[in-house]
């Protein structure tokens, strides 16, 4: 008998106020409310995705991913439930803020987080990692833990010229550690047609970035925003919305199955 292992996809933009979070939060509930098991893991000290499910104010747990990531403590032990029974989550903490000096003095330091997930990546389908919007030990755990990078980018100049960079980055990284990041998602995120610059990004990213540019855009919207300051989904109070249908699309686009490939039961 085959034994699948989930998928881990990391939601990643070195550029901050892309809304990632608010875009990983919405793609990772739309997948539990399609029956797929899955796990959110906030890797962002300020803990805004722990916000957006509505977990913000835990009691201070005895065992965090601070303590996980630094000891040979059981990830499972720090999984929580969320509204949907399919949806876990590992919250973040500012703790999170303190790891990068410890970690840094330990063994194979970038594969911690890759190797913790061992336990747990039988147990569910898909694993959501959101990174904090910088560059440090941390995020390149998550890197190296991802088989896939989604990567949000808005319509303007200086998240363009983010674009090259993090690329470059990426690039290095498969380099330095003799690493093969299966797949990279290029969308565009807050789009609005009838703003020029946001028909020449597309444009661009599409043209020098071909292999990654997805075609669904998420279309500038005011319910993901207002979901996610109530620390509910949008698909909770917004169903029907534009932004409900892009994400969806978004789901379906980045996890399509090729033809003549059998679905797992």
């Amino acid at each position: 008998m085959t034994t699948f292992s989930a998928k881990k996809q990391l939601f990643l933009n070195y550029k901050g106020g892309t809304g990632k979070t608010s875009i990983s939060s919405a793609y990772g509930y739309c997948l539990a409310n399609m029956g797929k098991r899955v796990l959110m893991i906030d890797l962002d000290a300020q803990a805004h995705l722990t916000a957006c499910l509505n977990q913000e104010n835990l009691p201070h747990p005895e065992k965090s991913l601070y303590t996980v990531m630094l000891s040979d403590g059981k990830i499972s032990d720090i999984i929580i439930p969320t509204a949907l029974p399919e949806l876990k989550l590992i919250p973040s903490s500012l703790s999170l803020s303190a790891l990068e000096v410890p970690l840094f003095k330990m063994h194979l330091r970038e594969f911690r987080l890759r190797q913790v997930l061992k336990e747990v990546e039988r147990d569910f389908d898909f694993i959501i990692i959101d990174s904090a919007p910088n560059i440090n030990l941390l995020s390149l755990n998550a890197i190296i833990a991802s088989d896939e990078i989604l990567i949000p980018l808005l319509a303007d100049f200086l998240s363009f010229h983010g674009l090259k960079i993090l690329m470059e980055t990426l690039a290095s990284i498969e380099t330095d550690f003799n690493f093969y990041l299966g797949k990279i998602h290029i969308f565009l995120n807050r789009f609005n047609p009838q703003y020029p610059i946001c028909g020449e990004c597309k444009e661009a990213v599409h043209k020098f970035y071909p292999e990654y540019a997805l075609k669904t855009v998420i279309n500038e919207s005011h319910e993901i925003i207002d979901a996610s300051s109530m620390g509910k989904s949008v698909f909770e109070l917004y169903p029907d919305s534009k932004v409900a249908s892009d994400i969806r699309s978004l789901v379906e686009e980045v996890n399509k199955v090729p033809e003549n490939v059998p679905v797992p039961a």
